[in-house]
């Protein structure tokens, strides 16, 4: 019994040092703020968001261009301008077969206003009176 408690002993020693559980390192973020004005001799913890004078050596501030380079990526992503074409948002296609002015009815696609005789596939001028000539919906049924 005397040699298995130093044994048992080792055991529990080396069974609790294993399950020690190790903490993760804190990972220390640098938060460093460009100021917008900073001192010209580059002083410790110096610089401001307003124009003024450095606390160490009483050297006015001058104003900071770093400060403005970053201000794009305070907004979210950059807007930049596509150069490939857009499609077009009009009905129209350019291979499009324009339609005959008069259907197999004879009725004209585009007819006077004022009743004159004829018509045309376009809104025209009639040929009549020089009304510009109207859709005709009748056209189409």
């Amino acid at each position: 019994m005397n040699k298995l408690l130093p044994i048992l002993l080792l055991f529990s020693l080396s069974f609790l040092s294993s399950c020690k559980e190790e903490k993760p390192k804190s990972q220390v973020k640098s938060t460093v703020a460009v100021k917008h004005y900073i001192c010209a001799n580059n002083c410790e913890n110096s610089g401001s968001d307003v124009e003024g004078v450095c606390a160490t050596c009483n050297t006015p501030y001058m104003h900071n261009q770093a400060f403005h380079n970053d201000e794009f990526l305070k907004n979210g992503p950059i807007q930049v301008q596509s150069n490939t074409p857009l499609p077009s948002t009009n009905n129209t296609t350019t291979n499009a077969v324009p339609e005959p002015a008069q259907n197999a009815q004879g009725i004209y696609h585009y007819t006077c206003k004022n009743a004159c005789y004829g018509g045309a596939g376009t809104p025209t001028n009639c040929s009549v009176c020089g009304e510009i000539l109207e859709h005709n919906a009748t056209y189409h049924n």
